[in-house]
Order: structure tokens, then sequence, then C-alpha cells
């Protein structure tokens, strides 16, 4: 079991999947804790509809506050400018071992994972947990052995059904942790009209 986990992401915004698959990690003793890190500038992700960092860190905050196990980082901020994967675990090496803590990632970035800024160091490197929602991938969509791969039970929740939601007002309760409802629906009124100025 590792110290702890990194679960990255947007978290545009942090959902019910996001915690759903932080406590698989904490239930199939991958990890002792969970940390929280939203990306500030991703190479491979943009959408004009997204709630800047603070907003975005501060939602993860107050979803995990009741969580022991959970905890959340800036170490991927925006002030690091366009970040790959391979400069934040650099930075996360000077605080604590490789051996100490393992990175989340989904199956299908495993499958592309060639295509990651120095895949290979990666690869060589770091731990990565792979947490895969279908059992039934075909043999042409196997991924590196040296990936730890750990099946949980599906959630089918995406951070992009709660923004198409958001935009037509809609109620989004059941979808996201009930301690973020207000502070999601502010920023998401503020967002809507300064998309329209």
């Amino acid at each position: 079991m590792y110290d702890f986990a990194i679960l990255g992401g947007a978290f545009n915004p942090i959902h019910n999947g996001h915690l759903y698959v932080a406590d698989e990690i904490i239930k199939h003793k991958v990890a002792q804790k969970v940390i929280f890190m939203p990306n500030g500038n991703h190479p491979l992700k943009s959408t004009s509809l997204m709630l800047n960092y603070d907003q975005r860190y501060n939602l993860v905050e107050l979803a995990i506050k009741k969580k022991a196990n959970f905890s959340v980082s800036n170490l991927d901020s925006p002030k690091y400018g366009v970040n790959y994967t391979y400069n934040l675990i650099r930075r996360l090496t000077q605080s604590y071992n490789l051996k100490h803590f393992t990175f989340i990632i989904g199956y299908d970035n495993a499958l592309n994972f060639t295509k990651w800024y120095k895949f290979k160091w990666l690869l060589e490197n770091v731990n990565f947990t792979v947490v895969s929602r279908n059992s039934g991938h075909s043999q042409a969509e196997s991924i590196d052995e040296r990936f730890n791969l750990v099946e949980i039970e599906p959630y089918d929740i995406s951070s992009t059904e709660i923004r198409k939601a958001l935009m037509n007002n809609e109620d989004v309760s059941n979808l996201v942790p009930s301690e973020i409802i207000d502070q999601l629906t502010l920023y998401w009124k503020n967002l809507k009209l300064s998309s329209h100025q």
C-alpha cells in the first residue's frame, strides 16, 4: 500500500464520480490517502466553459472537507505554466520518494500513454494505478503491464454532463456533493454572465 495516491484532473467541476473513485482507492487498499490535484494549464484539454483555477480548487476543498483521508494540493496550479505530468512528478520528488506514492489515471489515458510527454521516463520511474470501470476490454485495448490495474464498479457521471445541465439551469444536486451546490451555482452564474458579454 502506498502512502498516498494522486488524483489529478480539471475537476470542472468536481463531482460524485471523482469522490467515488477516491473512495475505491482507499477501499482497495491502493493507498492510505488520496491527494486531489486540480490542474491549471493542461496540455491536452481545453474548454471555454472552464471555471478558473481558484474556483475549481475551492470546490474540491469544500467537497472533501469531511473526508479525513482526502486532501487537496496546488502543486499543479497555473503558476507553473503549461504543465505536463513529468514536470509535476519532478516537483513531487522534491518532497516525496517516488516509491511512496502512486499516480491515478483512467483506462483511456493508459491506452494513450505514448502521447504523454516523456512517457518512457514516466513508465520506468513512476507507479501508475489505472482505474478501470469496464472489465470487458478487448486484447487490442491492453495497457502496459507496468501499470497497476484496479477494477471498480461503473459510476457514470461526467463533468461535461454537469456543465450542460448547469448551462440549462437544471438541477445537479444528485451529481455533485451537497457541500458545493451553493458555491458551484454562484460560480456558474458568473461564468455564464461573463461568457455572454
